[in-house]
């Protein structure tokens, strides 16, 4: 899964379907979806571009998306925020759900 920064942030997540993993390594909940994130990002690889945030690096990334817990899962659209976004999600189901919504 590609990092995104403040400065790609933008142009990767402009066109098409796109969702955003914001979290850190020390995160045991981050680690815990971790292999869920993975399956979904082979199972829908032709229709869904798969990133993730480095909550503690990207300060300025983090301040603008105005993350306040990890993990939190966005979702975006040709740029635009398109759907509820899940934080601290529970479940692969709890996120197919969503990217149900949004295909």
């Amino acid at each position: 899964m590609q990092e995104l920064n403040h400065s790609n942030f933008s142009s990767m997540t402009s066109e098409g379907i796109v969702i955003v993993n914001v979290g850190a390594s020390w995160c045991p909940d981050c680690r815990r979806i971790e292999p869920i994130m993975t399956a979904l990002e082979k199972e829908y690889k032709d229709r869904i571009h798969f990133f993730k945030v480095n909550f503690d690096t990207e300060e300025q990334l983090k301040d603008s998306l105005q993350i306040r817990r990890i993990p939190t899962l966005i979702f975006y659209k040709n740029g635009k925020e398109v759907a509820e976004r899940l934080v601290e999600p529970s479940s692969q189901a709890e996120i197919e759900t969503i990217i149900q919504q949004v295909l």
